[in-house]
């Protein structure tokens, strides 16, 4: 069964998550800073309250002062927007799997003779497999439209699906005019995902399943299960910033 607003998530089940892949252990934590660092990956920070993205890197891990030197941003505009005071989401892939934590306040500092950032060793950090990726249910009232270009010569029409619920690596969409390819291991090429307030999101999209839904007002609607096929980074990035506003937004209301 797919999952929706309506079933298929909970809220518990979702800080049981996030709980069971939270590292508390200091030891844990700068190991994968560590890893990070050597393997020269890149990082993202998501600048709370902003549609910034910096694209970073790790430079140095040091224990004894209990701090993360990042490489400065590129431009004195996103440099302003990190040293704001609001913090920033650190979020990096490592092995096929999502690191990330709140930095804290974030400063200037020097690094080998050049201009880097500052920031605390986390007391924890989320280590989430893609198979772990959480989904977040997207409202009924204000749709977020996926739109799937059409495969028929006859009907050309692009078509419009909503999405049901979404994660990092996948979506649910419904849809009912019954022209979308359901058939699963189906490729659904260059998918537009309208995410509010943001650029859309241009993916590939592999059908995993469906099912038939029955409506309120007696109709039939098709639930698909997606995945990602082939993201591009900075499609990704921008993905999971819409996921990660999505669950702030979800904790700020509880």
């Amino acid at each position: 069964m797919l999952s929706s607003p309506q079933n298929g998530f909970s809220a518990d089940n979702h800080d049981e998550l996030i709980a069971r892949c939270t590292l508390h252990s200091r030891a844990d934590i700068l190991f994968q800073l560590r890893a990070i660092q050597k393997r020269k990956l890149l990082v993202n920070l998501d600048v709370q309250g902003s549609r910034q993205i910096v694209v970073t890197s790790v430079l140095g891990v040091n224990e004894t002062n209990s701090t993360v030197i990042l490489d400065s941003a590129r431009g004195d505009a996103l440099n302003h927007e990190l040293l704001s005071g609001k913090g920033a989401e650190f979020i990096a892939q490592l092995d096929g799997v999502s690191i990330s934590f709140s930095t804290g306040p974030v400063t200037l500092c020097t690094y080998e003779k050049l201009p880097a950032l500052r920031i605390s060793i986390p007391q924890s950090l989320v280590r989430l497999q893609r198979r772990e990726h959480f989904r977040v249910p997207l409202p009924i009232a204000n749709p977020v439209r996926c739109i799937v270009p059409s495969t028929s010569a006859e009907d050309p029409d692009p078509i419009s699906t909503h999405i049901v619920d979404i994660s990092c690596g996948g979506v649910a969409l419904a849809e009912t005019s019954g022209r979308v390819e359901t058939e699963p291991g189906n490729i659904l090429h260059d998918c537009r995902l309208l995410l509010p307030e943001a650029d859309a999101v241009i993916t590939s999209l592999e059908v995993r399943n469906t099912a038939q839904i029955r409506l309120q007002n007696g109709s039939f609607q098709t639930r698909l299960g997606c995945k990602f096929v082939d993201l591009p980074n900075d499609m990704a990035a921008r993905l999971q910033r819409f996921v990660m506003e999505i669950e702030r937004a979800r904790r700020n209301s509880l």
